[in-house]
């Protein structure tokens, strides 16, 4: 009886461990994209903002509110809804492409029907 209910307890503790790295892994993605960044397109900076309450991505003076909708730590992926100052609503994502030893990466930014590609400024 006494090694059930340590196994039980074994148990408990091995999954509370991977929901809570689980979370973390969400969190360290978010914040790893969270800055300024240069586009392959434009000249303007895209400042990313995925930390507190209120996400946003702002491309040059355009701040514009997103609402995380999923984070796929294993793609590297953040899908999201942007809510632009039009009054209307559409899907972006954001996509960390890691370097060949895995020491920095760029973003894939997928907004608009277009896609461009952010380095840190």
């Amino acid at each position: 009886m006494r090694n059930q209910n340590l196994v039980t307890v074994l148990v408990i503790l091995v999954a509370f461990g991977v929901m809570f790295s689980s979370c973390s892994n969400k969190t360290n993605i978010m914040s790893e994209m969270t800055g300024t960044w240069k586009s392959d397109k434009s000249s303007e900076p895209v400042t990313i903002n995925l930390s507190g309450e209120q996400k946003s991505i702002e491309i040059g003076t355009a701040k514009v509110p997103v609402t995380v909708d999923k984070v796929d730590e294993g793609a590297y992926s953040i899908k999201m809804t942007a809510k632009p100052a039009n009054g209307g609503v559409a899907a972006w994502s954001l996509r960390q492409v890691w370097n060949d030893n895995g020491s920095t990466f760029r973003i894939i930014f997928d907004h608009d029907g277009d896609e461009e590609t952010l380095t840190r400024s």
